[in-house]
């Protein structure tokens, strides 16, 4: 083959492998979350807690947390890997608390909406928020990485899913903090969870809370029509990224390869003008 021909060859598979990795990734991140916009899904909300002391009354702030009776999300926006929702806590006395929080499903980052929605397609031993920041968490705005403790097949509303569930029991000077999850699997949208506490300084006092989710896109639920960060109906401007890069990608290698071919390619050599004729001497 050729030396130019070699070097054209060469340069289409650099570009090839080049758009192909660059697409890769921008895949993989796209499949990082499940839900879309409109989706959306309510949870029972309960507290429980109790004393071996009969003379213990229950705390305020337990007895404030036990007047919500369900939490409602409805997802108003969405990014590659960012879900924006709106939430409506609704309380025993019939009152409608309504705020926006978000969450982002790499880094954990979010507000109120944090351990809600995870990542999309994980299984056992995957780490959900698998790029949370340490110092982000010990500030409180980015939820704690964690790895999934299997894969399993449940029935939540009536329906069999494939469910990632999260399972961990840590003990430090503030007492026993267990933390029992699970996720569907293919949305990354949280089932139902239970966090429950033995407190090391009131030894006779445990507390916990449990979520359980009461429905998931119910037709009774108009989607939202804007909200978050645009709307519904705004457009995702990130979503040229990646082939507006692989054009310019492809146009680069191009433009080198014609100019190394162009440089690689011999001048001409035109043939030198015939000398004149030698006088002859005379005879």
């Amino acid at each position: 083959m050729p030396m130019k021909n070699k070097v054209f060859v060469a340069m289409l598979l650099v570009c090839a492998l080049t758009s192909a990795a660059v697409y890769g990734a921008w895949a993989q991140a796209e499949s990082l979350l499940g839900v879309k916009a409109g989706d959306n899904f309510t949870y029972s909300f309960e507290v429980y807690w109790s004393s071996t002391d009969p003379n213990k009354i229950v705390p305020q702030e337990f007895s404030d947390m036990n007047q919500t009776l369900s939490i409602h999300f409805n997802v108003t926006d969405v990014r590659s890997t960012i879900a924006y929702v709106n939430i409506t806590i609704l309380t025993r006395d019939g009152n409608h608390v309504d705020g926006p929080g978000f969450i982002e499903v790499t880094s954990g980052r979010g507000v109120e909406a944090q351990l809600f929605i995870i990542g999309a397609n994980l299984t056992a031993g995957d780490k959900a928020y698998n790029q949370s920041d340490p110092a982000a968490v010990s500030a409180g705005v980015a939820a704690e990485s964690f790895t999934i403790t299997e894969t399993v097949t449940l029935t939540y509303l009536g329906t069999s899913r494939e469910v990632n569930h999260y399972y961990n029991s840590t003990t430090d000077a503030n007492g026993t903090v267990i933390r029992d999850a699970y996720y569907d699997r293919a949305t990354g949208v949280l089932l139902e969870m239970t966090d429950s506490q033995s407190l090391a300084v009131n030894v006779d006092e445990t507390y916990s809370k449990h979520w359980k989710i009461t429905q998931f896109n119910s037709a009774e639920t108009t989607p939202p029509n804007g909200g978050g960060t645009g709307g519904t109906n705004s457009f995702d401007w990130s979503s040229l990224l990646v082939p507006a890069v692989i054009v310019a990608v492809f146009v680069v290698v191009v433009v080198v390869t014609l100019l190394v071919m162009r440089r690689r390619k011999k001048p001409e050599v035109q043939e030198p003008e015939p000398l004149p004729a030698e006088p002859q001497p005379p005879v």
